[in-house]
């Protein structure tokens, strides 16, 4: 049985790299593999990577017409490996036309050709994994400012005018870091005046406002780990986090444990049956938390702490009225 192709690939390009005409047999012995599949190998690297090789009758052997290294099969990667890469090569994609990562489009073309090679493909045949496209949304034009600004450590100002403002105000932040949520992008900073940690949605900026100032600043301190860890969201948190149960339908109970809303460990299961699973989460009560537990509909019930049932039966009752027939 021959080599794996990858493998195969790797011993042909290191025998012709050395400049001198390479028989047919010698490269079939090294790819335990018989001629025909060393000619289609052969032409397959001539077709995807443009592989310089000719047969040398001179010679009776196959060389390179000019120095030429197949370096994508220096990458030894696994099948894991390469489904990690094309999920963060789908991330990668999303931003490489901002401005602040031009540097990086080379590396990412770089790492695509990697992947293709390892699948043994062309580039446009039909792909085996699909990934969720993500339309790009109101104010990500403003992305690679925001972004230069939190790395130079810059203040920004920008007129700023909430959904439910009809005018706009000027607002003068320090900008800790941008995050994304539910598709849409948000800077987290300190206000200037007066200095106050602050959450600012990016599609909400009035067009070309926001500009990079020299004004100088000492913010407070922010750990964004530590701010983010205990809820959903990207909102301000005051209020600290609290011990939430919820008990999920046996069903909803396995979806959510294959993919969590929100972190717990094994001690904060109290019930897993085949009826009901029953977790304890340390969570900030906010609108995010309502927001989530509300899609889920029936099948999870809030039995703890009564401030958060009553909010969600209040959140079921406005909805519910939105259908009652008059």
């Amino acid at each position: 049985m021959p080599l794996p192709q990858n493998q195969r690939f790797q011993f042909i390009n290191d025998q012709l790299r050395r400049g001198k005409a390479v028989p047919a047999s010698v490269l079939m012995q090294g790819c335990e593999s018989a001629e025909r599949t060393l000619k289609e190998d052969l032409a397959l690297m001539r077709e995807r990577y443009d592989a310089p090789i000719r047969y040398n009758r001179r010679y009776n052997g196959y060389e390179y017409t000019y120095a030429f290294d197949l370096k994508t099969v220096e990458l030894e990667l696994t099948d894991q490996d390469v489904v990690a890469l094309k999920r963060a090569l789908a991330t990668l994609n999303q931003f490489r036309d901002w401005a602040v990562f031009a540097d990086f489009r080379g590396a990412v073309e770089k790492i695509e050709q990697a992947v293709r090679f390892r699948f043994a493909q062309p580039a446009d045949s039909q792909a085996h994994i699909i990934f969720e496209a993500v339309p790009a949304g109101r104010g990500n034009d403003l992305l690679d400012q925001v972004l230069v600004a939190c790395l130079q450590k810059k203040v920004i100002q920008f007129r700023y005018q909430k959904y439910q403002d009809s005018e706009s105000r000027l607002r003068t932040v320090f900008p800790h870091l941008i995050k994304e949520h539910r598709n849409r992008w948000y800077v987290i900073g300190h206000e200037v005046e007066p200095t106050q940690l602050r959450v600012f949605g990016l599609d909400r900026v009035v067009d070309g406002t926001l500009e990079i100032t020299d004004l100088s600043f000492d913010p407070p301190a922010f750990d964004a780990e530590a701010y983010f860890r205990p809820a959903l969201g990207v909102a301000v948190y005051d209020d600290p986090p609290e011990e939430v149960i919820l008990s999920f339908s046996r069903e909803e109970g396995l979806r959510f444990q294959a993919q969590p809303f929100y972190p717990f460990r094994k001690e904060d299961i109290l019930v897993n049956t085949n009826k009901e699973f029953r977790v304890r989460l340390s969570i900030i009560i906010n609108k995010e938390l309502e927001y989530e537990l509300a899609r889920l509909g029936d099948t999870v019930r809030v039995l703890s702490p009564e401030k958060l049932i009553h909010r969600l039966a209040k959140f079921h009752k406005r909805a519910l009225k939105l259908y009652a027939k008059k």
